[in-house]
């Protein structure tokens, strides 16, 4: 599988609460040059969501962001990940995500106090 050529620097991960708010994150990144086969969603629209860890830290992402973001998405949030092939879209992708209501783990913008809730 694909992923596993990639690390969590090569990686930006956000949650968004709302699915049609991380279809429109999807659409803006298309439009300004990223490739299909680099961004991955998942999300559940009806039933119980797996438990997605072992797979966070199969991508490479910290223990603290895995949890943060598995915990987002057992609540109903879409996560989102953007691979990068180049570091220098790292901003371009932040600010899309940004733009479009996505969250990212501690670290990264989200406060430790909504880590723990």
């Amino acid at each position: 599988m694909r992923i596993n050529h990639y690390t969590a620097p090569g990686l930006i991960s956000a949650v968004f609460w709302e699915p049609f708010s991380a279809t429109s994150a999807i659409e803006a990144l298309l439009r300004i040059g990223f490739c299909d086969s680099d961004i991955l969603a998942v999300g559940i629209l009806e039933g119980r969501a797996p438990d997605l860890c072992e797979f966070l830290a199969s991508v490479g992402l910290p223990s603290l962001e895995a949890a943060y973001y598995n915990s987002c998405f057992q609540d109903g949030a879409v996560l989102l990940m953007v691979y990068l092939s180049l570091p220098a879209n790292e901003q371009l992708a932040l600010d899309v995500i940004r733009r479009h209501g996505g969250l990212r783990a501690l670290g990264h913008g989200v406060r430790a106090s909504t880590l723990l809730q």
